[in-house]
């Protein structure tokens, strides 16, 4: 029996077992909801399943990797395996690539948080987050908002879902997962080792982190890696309406063979670019 603060998958739609399996890693809210809005059109590829990361959770990065490797392996039935991360979800998904990459058919990596080192003033504070009243949190936590998300991109419903997920997290949960993300370094030597095929998307006016010019910076690394620039998104740009994941990932050609409809349309990875 798993403990209560032991992470968990869930099928955020019917399971499709005879489908290639992709697993979803959250950001900061460790929840999956924010993937509602995709799983959609991410259905008609994948059978796909949410971690969910409870908030009295404080295993590590080498200790919550291993969970979720364990959580695949029981979940994949020999399938072909893709791993998706976006933001803290982004340094979890590079962290279980580098413990078993074995298990992994690809890997897509959004806007990850690896960025934190790159912004000198944001590690800084966030190193007191811990010291700051609750109240003040709370208050700080909504005028942060904005820098989480393009809110003109977003429609009222999926601006409504990031707030009601968003706000409730407890001061406790932020400031374990920021100090997880102040440790979070992933070796440069290893990165080079890691032969999977791995997609980087990258918001080129995320308010939060240079997220560009970290997707460069780990495709220098990263042997297989292709870049998708989501030029005029934010952070959580899988909110975003004009963001759809199944076409980012037909472009690059990251779709499972049998699936992949739009290979003769595809743009380079260069040259594609969000509306």
């Amino acid at each position: 029996m798993q403990h209560s603060s032991s992470p968990s998958l869930f099928s955020p739609s019917f399971p499709q077992l005879e489908k290639p399996l992709l697993v979803m890693l959250p950001g900061m809210d460790g929840t999956g909801k924010l993937f509602m809005s995709q799983i959609q059109s991410l259905s008609r590829y994948f059978d796909v399943r949410c971690l969910s990361i409870p908030e009295n959770n404080r295993q590590d990065w080498k200790d919550l990797a291993q969970s979720v490797v364990e959580l695949i392996y029981h979940a994949q039935r020999k399938r072909l395996t893709y791993l998706c991360g976006e933001s803290f979800g982004g340094c979890l998904a590079l962290q279980v690539a580098l413990t078993a990459p074995q298990i992994l058919s690809r890997l897509v990596v959004i806007n990850p948080a690896s960025a934190l080192r790159r912004q000198a003033w944001l590690r800084w504070t966030t190193q007191y987050s811990e010291l700051v009243p609750e109240w003040l949190f709370k208050t700080s936590g909504a005028i942060a908002l904005p820098l989480l998300a393009n809110f003109d991109r977003i429609d009222e419903t999926q601006r409504h879902l990031f707030v009601k997920t968003v706000r409730p997290i407890s001061q406790s949960c932020v400031t374990w997962r920021i100090k997880m993300l102040n440790r979070f370094e992933a070796n440069p030597d290893h990165l080079k080792r890691l032969s999977t095929p791995t997609a980087l998307l990258a918001s080129g006016r995320d308010r939060l982190f240079p997220s560009d010019k970290e997707a460069r910076l780990l495709s220098q690394y990263l042997p297989n890696a292709v870049i998708r620039a989501l030029p005029h998104s934010g952070h959580v740009c899988l909110l975003e309406k004009d963001i759809d994941l199944a076409d980012c990932l037909a472009s690059l050609n990251f779709l499972p063979k049998q699936s992949n409809r739009k290979q003769s349309q595809q743009l380079s990875p260069l040259e594609t670019s969000n509306s």
